[in-house]
């Protein structure tokens, strides 16, 4: 039904706009041919050869009353060699200051809340495949959104489940006010029967309910941020215990150096966060020293480019979590711009440690473990 609901509603808009001679629409879209030496069964690296392909189609009319509809697709092959296709979609009726958005779109909590660097309370249940309704508008200075979430990544409806077809509110607001800008945002708990559906399949979805406000400036060229967080219990938690956390965060260029710091109290009796990021640029060499405390766990790492010229760019890591032994992670790798939206990876990445740390997305650009050879297309 929601394929067919689809097409319907494109047929729609194709029609609207062909009559009115306002009809965009697009394609874009990436692929990757690789081949990867390391059988990590615990993870969704790939093994031996693999593709993959992702295809975006877009729509956009725009109607006689100022209001602009559109709709996209996403078609992704979910598995290489297996002919395995996954899709998603969302729908939109758009103005300049309001929105209305349904279908794989996040949560209004998700798009507006900013933290003051790694809050535990503030775990806003984040989109990953969900069906959702979304209204944005704008008052001036201030932006609002309100989001409901109403069916599951399986593309089955929350009524079907035995659920109320508008599930978990999430509300976000956003306003500036000369040089400072406040963020609140709130999520509703999850009812127990929803519980069973969302939090089990989507490790982002949090079932309790969640309050933030934040508040950012900049002066003498740092900015800085404050922020508060609290968390309910979960539906199913027997433990009797909520949190909140409050942080802040300051980020201060120094030439080439920008400092990046932030502390967090956490009503957790594990402790309290912090950490802090040196980021230097210059010219071709890129490099980053981060290191974080995360109650009592201390995790660092160490990360660099270097832009070789004609299109060649090199990088390197190495990232400890001395939290667990032995769980060293290092990487190099090689990437050539062959023009015209291609690229080839050539990539070494290593985990000591594949059981904590889960083995996957080794760095910041999330290297597979083992030797990699593969070959990019953006078109």
């Amino acid at each position: 039904m929601k394929k067919i609901l689809l097409t319907t509603a494109l047929v729609g808009f194709a029609g609207v706009a062909a009559a009115d001679g306002h009809l965009g629409v697009t394609f874009s879209g990436d692929a990757n041919l690789g081949y990867n030496d390391f059988d990590n069964t615990s993870t969704d690296d790939n093994f031996g050869f693999y593709s993959e392909l992702d295809v975006t189609i877009g729509f956009a009319a725009e109607l006689d009353n100022g209001l602009v509809a559109a709709a996209s697709i996403d078609l992704e092959d979910l598995a290489s060699g297996t002919g395995n296709w996954g899709d998603s979609y969302e729908l939109s009726l758009t103005n300049d200051t309001a929105g209305l958005y349904y279908g794989d779109t996040n949560f209004a909590a998700q798009n507006v809340w900013v933290s003051a660097g790694d809050m535990e309370s503030d775990s806003f249940s984040e989109a990953d495949g969900e069906e959702a309704l979304r209204g944005e508008m704008a008052f001036g200075a201030v932006s609002a959104q309100v989001s409901y979430v109403l069916g599951d990544a399986a593309n089955v409806r929350n009524s079907v489940n035995g659920v109320s077809d508008l599930e978990q509110l999430s509300i976000g607001a956003s306003a500036d006010f000369g040089n400072f800008n406040v963020v609140m945002a709130y999520q509703e708990a999850l009812s127990a029967a929803g519980a069973t559906i969302y939090d089990a399949a989507n490790g982002d979805f949090n079932e309790g309910e969640v309050f933030g406000l934040s508040v950012g400036t900049s002066f003498a060229g740092a900015d800085v941020r404050l922020a508060y967080a609290e968390r309910s219990d979960d539906v199913g938690d027997s433990s009797g215990v909520s949190s909140d956390s409050i942080g802040v965060s300051v980020a201060y260029p120094f030439g080439p150096v920008t400092a990046t710091a932030y502390y967090v109290s956490e009503s957790a009796a594990a402790g309290d966060n912090w950490g802090i990021n040196l980021a230097y640029a210059n010219g071709p060499v890129a490099v980053a020293l981060d290191y974080q405390d995360d109650q009592g766990t201390a995790k660092w790492g160490l990360e660099g480019s270097y832009d070789v010229g004609n299109g060649i760019m090199v990088y390197a890591g190495y990232l400890d979590n001395a939290g667990l032994a032995g769980s060293d992670r290092y990487y190099v790798a090689g990437e050539y711009d062959l023009g015209s939206g291609a690229s080839l990876l050539v990539s070494y990445a290593d985990d000591s440690d594949l059981t904590n740390d889960a083995g996957d997305e080794i760095g910041a650009n999330d290297y597979q473990v083992g030797t990699t050879v593969e070959i990019s297309f953006a078109f």
